[in-house]
């Protein structure tokens, strides 16, 4: 079993994976007179805005003796060194070195940059072959720019990666357990699903009449007891957006992005979304309240089986039939590592019937 501190071959593990968007940090995050650091897949790399509010992305290390940028400052939209002051303009081109006089000649140093895009909130970056930044766009966060939804982000850290936090996200008989009284309860019900792979994701619908989300937050979302219909949808390569939808008005959504960060450990971007006639802003504390909690619960068993796993290998697994969306997830992201542009021929659809 690995120990959790070697974190060197995640890229190496995920290899085509490493060609698409990921969230480097909410927009609120990141503000004009100080950097930002974080890491995505073992790199660590250092964002920052000019005068304009432009974002740029670098490698969080000076060019000069390689101490961390992110803990310099950014002055007039530029970001200046703490160990010697070499200051870095847009896109990483050096525009002075003090050492040098002030008329150190500016542009013959530049950073390695990735390319960032900024929108609704959330700034991605790509750390891939730039050539295909163009071809894989970000995903966009369903109803964040529809009339009448409230939305928030939450951002969580959790000890595990990507292929299992997705499967925990789309995983229903776990809610009984690690979510007991919040979620569901379990009552051995008879549930027919249907998992299907197409277009790059891969879709599961439960054919329930007479499912409901749990007590603590049914009277919020669902007061008029209406049927529920329940979706879950995985978004190659690391996106899943679960839907709750209560008649006609009530409607609510998880949309979770997940950022690599090293071998064992993810950054989550879960974005809450619901739309909720008259009090739907009003909701928003107690929803809110309800949701970090359900997460929280997430955050320890994704623990709890992070502690036993040896991310090199999953096919020690044992699966059930209530498995089926995982093994659908597990095929999408295996084929991706090898090319993502095979993902989207693949298909398959399976119908079978789970206890919940």
């Amino acid at each position: 079993m690995r120990s959790f501190d070697d974190n060197s071959s995640l890229r190496e593990r995920d290899g085509d994976l490493i060609n698409h968007w990921y969230i480097a940090c909410l927009s609120k995050e990141l503000g004009h007179k100080k950097p930002l650091g974080t890491i995505l897949y073992d790199t660590k790399i250092v964002l920052y805005r000019d005068e304009s509010s432009h974002v740029t992305c670098l490698l969080d290390k000076c060019l000069h003796r390689h101490s961390e940028l992110s803990l310099g400052d950014v002055i007039k939209g530029e970001l200046h060194c703490p160990y010697h002051g070499w200051t870095y303009g847009r896109g990483g081109v050096v525009t002075h070195v003090p050492s040098e006089g002030e008329k150190s000649p500016p542009g013959k140093r530049c950073q390695k940059s990735f390319p960032v895009i900024e929108r609704d909130g959330v700034i991605w970056v790509f750390l891939g072959d730039s050539k295909k930044a163009e071809m894989n766009k970000p995903w966009i966060f369903p109803s964040i720019r529809d009339k009448g939804w409230s939305h928030y982000f939450m951002v969580t850290d959790f000890n595990n990666e990507v292929t299992n936090l997705v499967e925990n996200f789309m995983d229903v008989p776990h809610t009984v357990y690690v979510h007991k009284g919040w979620f569901r309860n379990k009552s051995l019900k008879k549930v027919p699903i249907t998992v299907e792979t197409k277009s790059g994701g891969v879709h599961v619908t439960y054919h329930q009449k007479k499912d409901n989300i749990g007590v603590f937050i049914k009277p919020l979302l669902n007061p008029m007891n209406e049927p529920m219909v329940h979706t879950d949808h995985f978004i190659f390569p690391n996106t899943t957006r679960v839907d709750y939808k209560f008649g006609k008005n009530f409607k609510y959504i998880i949309n979770s992005s997940c950022t690599p960060v090293s071998t064992m450990k993810t950054r989550v971007y879960t974005l809450i979304a619901y739309k909720i006639p008259v009090l739907g802003y009003f909701l928003r504390p107690f929803i809110h309240f309800y949701t970090r909690q359900v997460i929280n619960q997430d955050v320890w068993i994704m623990d709890v089986q992070g502690r036993n796993l040896n991310p090199e290998i999953l096919s020690t697994f044992q699966s059930t039939p209530a498995d089926e969306p995982h093994l659908h997830i597990e095929r999408v992201r295996s084929v991706g590592i090898k090319n993502s542009d095979d993902v989207y021929s693949l298909e398959k659809k399976s119908e079978l019937i789970i206890w919940i």
